[in-house]
């Protein structure tokens, strides 16, 4: 249901707008402006960390409300249908879609952090993205070729139905045994909700704050960041490269665009792991990392040469294939990272972080195009991934064990 959200906001309604006559800006600052809630994170944390329905589960309930109300957002676009023209609109949308999506993210992830062990992180964050792209590869197909005949209240309708659908199984399942499925049927708070959910502030922003004074953690948050800079530019620069420069239908770039997903989707929930294991995480993202500034170098040297769009489409497949590996591998650390007992601040804050690099960075290379043009935005990715890998190994990412992991195996 993320990947539903992703999918319009990145893929289909991108390539709508540009098939309509959109700038570059238009759409770059659509873009960042959608995806913005996904830089607030840290703010959704801390109301789970602080506040939760606890015969429920920590996450549980969080999870349904947030779904109920992209299944509402959803079915309010359809009743509105704005047409390309009305990209404010569009933009109001779907970020209230994203911050719907946001809640269910946030949740999700400190749910992980608190029920899954270390040495599966790995196998369930390869699972849990590569279910959101299949999400997205899946709506970004659907929505494309609905919104190429400008039917978005039928698309609008359609996805309201299936979250609907989806959030009606998924309610079917207690986060812990004993727990009540919904809040009228019968059911306790577990003794570990109950002691690991915080009735204070003042215990989750200390452990923030305490987490933050490390040199470490500030160095791999802004690698984290700057790891992004593919994913803003196949955000925002790939739609319009592909529909106003080399010709694409709207519906052409979003089919393309998801099967590449759906194939990404399939390899990330299961190569990962294999290659964490075998690699070594360190590994793992330093290669990541030089396969995306060589993939962004390759762009930029050969795009006044492109005689078709075969070099493309190949690079954009790397770009999506590396980016979603490397954004697994660094997920696990963060997770690492992250002390249970404030899971859902923590981590929100390490994926917010990147959220919001990604967000600017979207926005920014509208202007960046119309300054200097399509290659100057493959060579401005080349030298920020480059940057990213420096700080993540300053960071030393890979190596060792948290502080708070070390002390949790001291003390079984």
């Amino acid at each position: 249901m993320q990947g539903i959200v992703a999918g319009l906001s990145l893929i289909a309604i991108p390539a709508w707008l540009a098939a309509r006559g959109a700038s570059p800006i238009e759409v770059g600052a659509f873009v960042g402006t959608a995806m913005l809630p996904w830089s607030l994170k840290l703010f959704n944390g801390l109301l789970m960390d602080r506040f939760t329905y606890r015969p429920m589960g920590r996450r549980r309930s969080w999870i349904l409300v947030a779904q109920a109300m992209m299944m509402l957002t959803l079915f309010g676009l359809a009743i509105a249908a704005p047409s390309a023209g009305q990209i404010i609109i569009l933009t109001g949308f779907c970020f209230t879609l994203n911050l719907c999506a946001t809640f269910n993210d946030v949740a999700v992830d400190g749910m992980a952090v608190d029920l899954v062990p270390e040495e599966e992180r790995t196998t369930i964050n390869g699972i849990m993205f590569g279910s959101q792209t299949l999400g997205i590869s899946a709506s970004g197909f659907i929505a494309g070729q609905l919104l190429a005949d400008d039917k978005i209240s039928t698309m609008a309708l359609l996805f309201g139905a299936f979250v609907a659908i989806a959030s009606l199984f998924i309610s079917l399942f207690r986060e812990r045994p004993d727990e009540r499925l919904f809040p009228w049927t019968s059911g306790q708070p577990s003794a570990e909700c109950a002691a690991r959910q915080h009735t204070a502030w003042l215990p989750i922003l200390r452990g923030i704050f305490r987490s933050l004074l490390s040199s470490k953690i500030l160095l791999f948050l802004t690698g984290m960041g700057l790891a992004t800079a593919t994913y803003a530019f196949t955000d925002s620069v790939a739609p319009i490269l592909a529909v106003q420069q080399l010709g694409w239908g709207s519906d052409d770039y979003s089919s393309f665009a998801s099967i590449v997903g759906l194939f990404a989707a399939i390899a990330g929930a299961t190569m990962p792991a294999l290659i964490v294991r075998w690699a070594g995480l360190r590994m793992t993202i330093s290669v990541f990392f030089l396969i995306l500034a060589i993939a962004a170098i390759v762009g930029g040297a050969t795009l006044g040469n492109w005689e078709s769009s075969t070099i493309f489409a190949a690079i954009f497949a790397v770009q999506y294939f590396a980016s979603l590996f490397l954004t697994i591998a660094l997920i696990v650390w963060a997770m690492r990272l992250c002390d249970p007992a404030i899971a859902a601040s923590l981590f929100a804050l390490f994926m917010a972080v990147p959220n919001l690099a990604r967000s600017a960075m979207s926005g920014s290379f509208g202007w960046l195009i119309e300054a200097s043009g399509y290659a100057a935005a493959y060579y401005a990715v080349a030298i920020l991934s480059l940057g990213g890998l420096l700080f993540c190994l300053l960071a030393k990412v890979g190596v060792g064990a948290p502080a708070h992991e070390q002390e949790n195996r001291l003390h079984r």
